[in-house]
């Protein structure tokens, strides 16, 4: 895509979302077989219709939303093309800039893109990672969603070797780990030897993001391709990251790991506890989701199920559930992201209460944006008083709500009202 005409027009169709299957083994030995699911279960997710809208008074707000959200990025850029200067950083916004519908109000858009994208082409190593000293898993999967999602052919090698970087980078045989070991399959921030669910899930992003721009890439021989309506067979790191992802899972049946509950939600890491962060919350639910259905893990599956189960139970708005406000705004990009997978328009709640889950995120965003455009998170771990970052976090969740909601076809006021005149 070209993004020196994406200025005049809203790009209204989205990357499809694809994914694994399970290796049956975790922890010391074989794992338990997996119980069948029954087909009578409730129905959790529902289809509003095949293209869901959005009221135009909506639409309105949230285009006012984007736009001053927009105003206040490119003011924020600093003159190097980075934002706070930090290649993570100014991956995540540049991500939120050219992330379909790629809204963008000012003629200076195109501009700013291409000023960030070339800051990040300076971090790029000979090993493939992109990154600068420190966290260098956690950079080169930003700056690959970026460099991926902006779809530049200049790119092409710069996108292979720094997925080749991530699958490298996964604890395993290469680095003496087998799959005994609590971190197998595990990616972690890069610069220790701990993975995490958070940083795994955002390898895997990437990764699979960098898989399908190769799967569109027209230089690659049509023979090398899958046919029209297969699907390519995922590679053994896949397969090693759900050894990982289940082991994070509180479901008992796939996971013997002694820390494990059987709650059906996902916590941080595996092989240490902390008693914050080593209980089934929000984000990691939501993250720990996706990866699974990312890994071609049937809906009906026990894992879906109980994940689903937990999210129903406790879904809300109002915080990161069973974190509280820490990390809350990336617990509201991680579930729009989620859900957005997951493919339904309406959640169902434990109490039978039906949530149109788009319009509950959208709304909560525009009711939580400050008036210069930004927004922030007053709870600043992990960075969420940087407002940059934030803003990011936010405008890539508003987005991932949109998702499905503004083909012409569909919703054609609505598609209007939306684009740049």
């Amino acid at each position: 895509m070209n993004y020196r005409k994406m200025t005049v027009r809203v790009a209204l169709l989205w990357a499809l979302l694809g994914v694994v299957m399970i290796n049956n083994s975790s922890g010391a030995g074989k794992m338990p077989q997996i119980p069948d699911v029954t087909k009578d279960a409730p129905v959790q997710f529902e289809v509003k219709q095949k293209t869901s809208t959005l009221n135009i008074s909506l639409v309105n707000e949230t285009k006012h939303s984007l736009q001053t959200a927009f105003d206040y990025l490119i003011k924020a850029q600093q003159p190097n093309g980075s934002w706070k200067y930090d290649p993570a950083i100014t991956a995540l916004v540049l991500y939120s800039f050219v992330l379909q519908p790629s809204y963008n109000p000012s003629e200076n858009s195109d501009k700013v893109i291409n000023k960030g994208l070339d800051y990040l082409e300076t971090f790029v190593k000979p090993d493939g990672g992109i990154y600068n000293k420190e966290y260098t898993h956690y950079t080169t999967a930003t700056c690959l969603l970026a460099l991926t999602e902006a779809g530049r052919s200049e790119h092409k090698t710069i996108i292979e070797n720094a997925k080749k970087f991530l699958i490298e980078s996964q604890s395993d045989e290469t680095e003496g780990i087998d799959e005994k070991n609590p971190f197998y399959g595990g990616i972690g921030y890069g610069g220790d030897d701990r993975p995490d669910l958070s940083n795994t899930n955002l390898a895997l992003d990437a990764i699979k993001a960098a898989e399908e721009y190769e799967s569109t890439d027209r230089s690659i021989p049509p023979k090398d391709k899958p046919q029209t309506g297969e699907k390519k067979p995922l590679g053994s790191h896949w397969k090693k990251a759900l050894i990982f992802i289940t082991r994070t899972q509180n479901v008992k049946a796939v996971n013997d790991m002694p820390y494990a509950t059987d709650d059906g939600g996902f916590i941080y890491e595996t092989g240490h506890y902390k008693e914050e962060r080593s209980h089934s919350y929000g984000s990691m639910t939501y993250a720990g989701l996706k990866s699974l259905l990312f890994a071609r893990i049937d809906k009906e599956d026990i894992r879906v199920k109980k994940a689903l189960a937990w999210i129903h139970a406790n879904y809300t708005l109002e915080e990161n559930p069973g974190f509280g406000t820490t990390s809350l705004y990336y617990y509201y990009m991680t579930a729009t992201k989620c859900l957005a997978v997951m493919g339904g328009d309406i959640l169902i709640d434990s109490a039978g209460v039906r949530h149109y889950w788009r319009e509950d995120f959208i709304k909560k965003l525009i009711s939580l944006q400050h008036e210069d455009g930004y927004w922030v998170n007053p709870d600043g771990r992990y960075w969420e008083n940087i407002k940059d970052l934030t803003t990011a976090y936010s405008v890539i969740a508003m987005k991932f709500a949109l998702k499905d909601t503004l083909t012409p076809q569909a919703a054609p006021e609505a598609a209007k009202k939306l684009q740049v005149k």
